[in-house]
C-alpha cells in the first residue's frame, strides 16, 4: 500500500501539465455511469488551466464567487511515490440550500486509469481532515445512484445514508458524515 499513499496539495503552476493531462483523461475515457463526469475540480472541464487556477485561488479566499457559490478549497491528490496526480478533491466551506440538497461539502474524482486502487477513500479521509480544520462538524457528500464504488467509499468513511434527490435527470444518494472532534 505504501506505493499508493497520497497527499493533498493546493494546485500551482508547477502542476499545469499534470492537470491538463488529468482533464484530457476524462475526455478520452468517459464514464459508463450516466451523469458521472469530472468532479471535485470546480470548473476545470470548461476553463483553461490559467483561468481555473485563478478561480481556485480566488474561491479559496472567498473572492469573485458567482451567486450561490461558497468559498471552496481545491486540492490535488498526489501519489507520494512518484508525485503523480491521481485525483482531485474540492472542499466547500459551507452549504447553501442547493448544496445541502444535491452537492455537499466535498466533491472528488479519481483519474480513470487510477481507479480501484484505494485513492478515493484516502482522498475523502484526508478531505474530512480539511473539513475539521474549517470547523465543519457534519459533512454532506453525495454521489450518482449508479456509482456504487463512490457510495462504498462514502460509507467506508462513515457516511450515513440520508435519502435520494433528483437533479438534472439523475438520482443522487446523499450522506452525512459526522466528525467527532
Amino acid at each position: 500500500m505504501k506505493n499508493f499513499e497520497i497527499k493533498l496539495m493546493l494546485p500551482t503552476e508547477e502542476h499545469r501539465r499534470q492537470v491538463e493531462e488529468y482533464k484530457q483523461k476524462f475526455i478520452d475515457f468517459p464514464s459508463e455511469i450516466p451523469g458521472v463526469t469530472i468532479h471535485g475540480c470546480g470548473s476545470l472541464s470548461t476553463q483553461s488551466f490559467d483561468s481555473w487556477l485563478q478561480e481556485c485561488n480566488d474561491h479559496a479566499q472567498g473572492k469573485n464567487l458567482p451567486d450561490e457559490y461558497v468559498p471552496a478549497t481545491q486540492f490535488l491528490a498526489i501519489r507520494k511515490s512518484d508525485n503523480k496526480l491521481v485525483g482531485t478533491i474540492q472542499i466547500r466551506h459551507a452549504l447553501t440550500p442547493h448544496l445541502s440538497r444535491i452537492g455537499g461539502h466535498v466533491g472528488y474524482s479519481v483519474a480513470p486509469d487510477e481507479r480501484n486502487k484505494g485513492y478515493a477513500a484516502q482522498m475523502l479521509k484526508l478531505g474530512l481532515g480539511e473539513c475539521r480544520k474549517l470547523g465543519i462538524e457534519r459533512v454532506r457528500v453525495s454521489c450518482v445512484k449508479e456509482n456504487a464504488a463512490s457510495a462504498n467509499v462514502i460509507k467506508k468513511c462513515g457516511g450515513k445514508y440520508d435519502g435520494d434527490a433528483e437533479h438534472d435527470d439523475k438520482v443522487l444518494e446523499r450522506y452525512w458524515i459526522e466528525l467527532n472532534s
